[in-house]
């Protein structure tokens, strides 16, 4: 007797998750065509190279537009020059792919890694970010050695450079890269990753080879440490807050205890009802004149302020127990959405109520 033995094909090859590596150049004539070719070499089936020339004055959008000649797996675009975050949220938006990896134009990365990260990504839902190890090369060589990732690390010091791999939907969940940032764009953008939770892998594999020249972005940056950092208070008030109990500040180590010891004098606290991230950021946000609402792109009637200056002796060491914020508060008002309080004074405090005039919750995203 015979009998019909009928397989599913897709059981046998299965489909592959696409991934989109995302590659912004800048006059980068010298190195893009290494950079490409070594991502090329993947031993990953199932990926696309985007890449953006973000108004390059030398050859290297006519050098991408010949390897894409040469490999249909390319795609080029081309912007008038508007920064690097600029150019990765382009390349993210023309993008196919599940998983994005952005790759700098002068480094290289292992023919490993992207399958490798695939995997922890398909098997782990929870996980948002996976990178690797590295190594320098060029004008510096040696191991880049990354501390252990936490989120009290991560809110002091950048550990997970931009060669690292996550979903798109996380991209579009936080509203891609800050272009207002003038360095560390890719800092603010695993902080507003990591806001909304989730867990970090780095792979026991050196796949990235980062270049260091005298123009290497890693160095330019610094120069705009402080204004970099005053940016990230805005748009992070609320992690930073809850992790290191205060802002971020320019002697970033030491955030933890300069807040805490600000804290005895000039207490702080917030609540607000909702876990929406966005809703907290509005109200963490109140005492930053207009930010708040530009920040998450609101019309001024679709959210209000109510202020209280009110006198408070302030015992060193003690916390705030009440506010007039606090007292007309309703948390079964869909109208209410927290309050902030904040000593200001051995005299004096002032509170504010925050109210909604629309259902924002789960229908705003940040700038």
């Amino acid at each position: 007797m015979l009998v019909e033995k009928r397989f599913c094909l897709d059981n046998i090859f299965m489909k592959q998750s696409k991934v989109s590596v995302i590659v912004p150049v800048y006059n980068m004539e010298k190195y893009l065509a290494a950079s490409l070719e070594s991502v090329l070499k993947s031993d990953y089936a199932e990926f696309e190279v985007i890449v953006i020339d973000d108004g390059s004055t030398d050859q290297s959008l006519a050098i991408a537009n010949q390897l894409a000649e040469k490999d249909g797996r390319i795609r080029v675009y081309s912007q008038p020059n508007s920064g690097v975050s600029a150019a990765r949220n382009l390349g993210i938006e023309m993008a196919d792919g599940t998983y994005i990896l952005p790759v700098d134009a002068d480094d290289l990365i292992a023919y490993n890694y992207i399958s490798a990260a695939v995997k922890v990504l398909d098997a782990n839902p929870n996980v948002k970010v996976v990178s690797r190890e590295a190594h320098f090369f060029g004008n510096k060589s040696g191991r880049w050695v990354f501390k252990p990732f936490s989120l009290d690390l991560l809110c002091r010091r950048n550990i997970i450079d931009v060669c690292s791999m996550y979903r798109k939907s996380d991209w579009k969940l936080v509203g891609g890269y800050c272009r207002e940032i003038p360095g560390r764009e890719d800092w603010d953008f695993w902080l507003s990753i990591f806001e909304h939770g989730g867990d970090f892998v780095r792979l026991p594999l050196v796949g990235l080879y980062y270049r260091i020249r005298k123009q290497s972005k890693r160095i330019t940056d610094r120069k705009n440490d402080k204004e970099v950092i005053d940016i990230l208070n805005k748009r992070h008030k609320p992690l930073f807050f809850q992790v290191l109990g205060g802002k971020l500040h320019y002697q970033r180590t030491y955030s933890k205890l300069i807040n805490k010891i600000i804290s005895i004098f000039f207490p702080h606290n917030v609540f607000v009802k909702t876990e929406n991230i966005y809703l907290q950021k509005l109200v963490y946000g109140v005492n930053i004149e207009g930010d708040a609402k530009k920040l998450l792109r609101m019309n001024k009637e679709e959210v209000r302020y109510i202020t209280f200056k009110e006198k408070r002796i302030h015992v060193p060491g003690s916390k705030i127990k009440k506010s007039l914020a606090r007292e007309y508060f309703n948390p079964l008002d869909p109208s209410h959405i927290g309050y902030y309080e904040k000593q200001v004074s051995t005299r004096k405090m002032i509170s504010y109520l925050v109210l909604t005039t629309t259902d924002l919750e789960g229908s705003i995203r940040i700038a």
